[in-house]
């Protein structure tokens, strides 16, 4: 039921927007809309008591709150080294909520075994912002140093720093207020050519006309979620936890959003990932003792893509596994073709970017422009904690879930290519 606040602004905002329609269309009320009127504009103003009073009420107690006609005491107050800094992180953001402080005020020395413990969801912050702590925290990560190659590679040693790619690198990232629509393109003709300046009746000559070929695609936000299991001590000491979760939040959630990505069935409620999307292209090959098969599938499957009209590649997808066979490739002199085990750069597939993913089977590979992949944030990231979970309370265990309401979507299928082993299933 809406607060007295929201019900007053409700009053106020429709009042607004008969105003602005009358006005913007140069006329006076209608018989209905004066009597509208004049009901909002008293209800309006019994609200705007309602909430004057409610307002002198809250700030009445809280002046008064705490206070004892005996002998007053002190609140027990806890103060953790990490307060004294910004809430920077998603961990600290959580063991600085009211929930949680809260928590610790209630239980100053943690828990005993079996006490039931339920921690509201505590909304941490934005798809944007989880992003921006990352490791490689950087919009366009594929325009800077960790996955741009350079053109010369000099014999000194590379002082720049570059960690493996993922696919949420890779990726488009932005927000939506909800479930859309969309038409995925899944293929275009271009038929552009030089015609005269005027197509006389009779002419044989028509002008060309460019076709897509799309097909009507439901984005639906989806909860990505994953939990761990923390104790009760752990649970109570606010800076251990949140180093805790800022590394634990990484490893869990990009698990789960990589999966959906690469592999959602499109059922169920689940979103529909890259392998189950019409429209992605698919180039096969016959594997052989080494990676050289798949190393020329790959160049094949990247003509693919950059014969398209402004067809590009970002990157390409692959394996540990399929790393490895690449990294160990040797000409006919034993000499490895690669950095080599003392070499240190970025590693390329054919002079684009190479990205890991643990979800690929080995002898899969994905390529093609990863920015027609975008997941479009929808209510942030959340987490909570409680115990009722298996037989957690009688453990001394708290289950702590993170959650991120999100869609995802692939404007362009075509634009992304499936690299893999002939006869392998879909």
């Amino acid at each position: 039921m809406p607060t007295l606040r929201e019900q007053y602004q409700q009053s106020i905002d429709r009042l607004t927007e008969l105003a602005k329609t009358a006005e913007a269309e140069g006329r006076d009320f209608t018989e209905d809309e004066v009597k509208e009127v004049t009901e909002l504009s008293a209800a309006a103003d019994e609200l705007e008591e309602k909430v004057k009073s409610a307002d002198a009420a809250q700030a009445a107690a809280a002046r008064h709150a705490g206070k004892n006609a005996d002998r007053p005491t002190a609140k027990a107050q806890i103060k953790d080294r990490q307060e004294d800094g910004d809430a920077a992180t998603f961990g600290a953001r959580f063991v600085k909520s009211r929930s949680y402080a809260d928590h610790r005020a209630e239980y100053p020395a943690g828990v005993g075994k079996g006490t039931p413990i339920q921690l509201p969801r505590v909304r941490v912050g934005s798809l944007k912002e989880w992003m921006a702590t990352r490791s490689k925290a950087t919009s366009s990560p594929l325009q800077v140093a960790l996955g741009h190659v350079q053109p010369v590679r000099m014999p000194m040693i590379d002082q720049v720093d570059r960690d493996n790619l993922t696919i949420l690198d890779l990726i488009s990232r932005g927000e939506t207020d909800g479930p859309f629509e969309y038409l995925q393109v899944t293929g275009v003709t271009r038929n552009a050519a030089i015609v005269p300046d005027e197509i006389l009746p009779g002419d044989t000559v028509v002008k060309p006309t460019s076709t897509l070929q799309t097909s009507l695609e439901d984005a639906k936000p989806f909860t990505y979620a994953d939990g761990y299991d923390v104790t009760n001590s752990l649970l109570a000491n606010a800076p251990a936890l949140a180093t805790y979760m800022d590394q634990e939040l990484e490893y869990s959630l990009d698990w789960v959003i990589e999966d959906m990505i690469l592999n959602g069935s499109g059922t169920s409620g689940e979103p529909r990932g890259v392998l189950h999307t019409t429209g992605v292209q698919e180039v096969t090959y016959t594997p052989g003792t080494d990676a050289r098969a798949q190393v020329e599938a790959i160049r094949r499957a990247i003509t693919r893509v950059t014969t398209l009209p402004g067809g590009q590649v970002t990157a390409a997808l692959m394996s540990p596994e399929d790393d490895e066979a690449w990294d160990l490739l040797k000409d006919g002199e034993g000499r490895y073709l690669g950095q080599g085990p003392f070499g240190q750069g970025p590693n390329t597939s054919w002079g684009r970017a190479r990205a890991l993913s643990q979800r690929l089977a080995p002898g899969t590979v994905i390529l093609g422009d990863w920015r027609q992949v975008a997941l479009l944030d929808r209510e942030g990231l959340s987490v909570l904690a409680f115990n009722q979970h298996k037989d957690y309370a009688q453990r001394n265990l708290v289950y702590v879930r993170a959650e991120l309401s999100a869609a995802q979507v692939i404007w362009k299928p075509n634009r992304l290519v499936v690299v893999k082993p002939s006869g392998a299933g879909s």
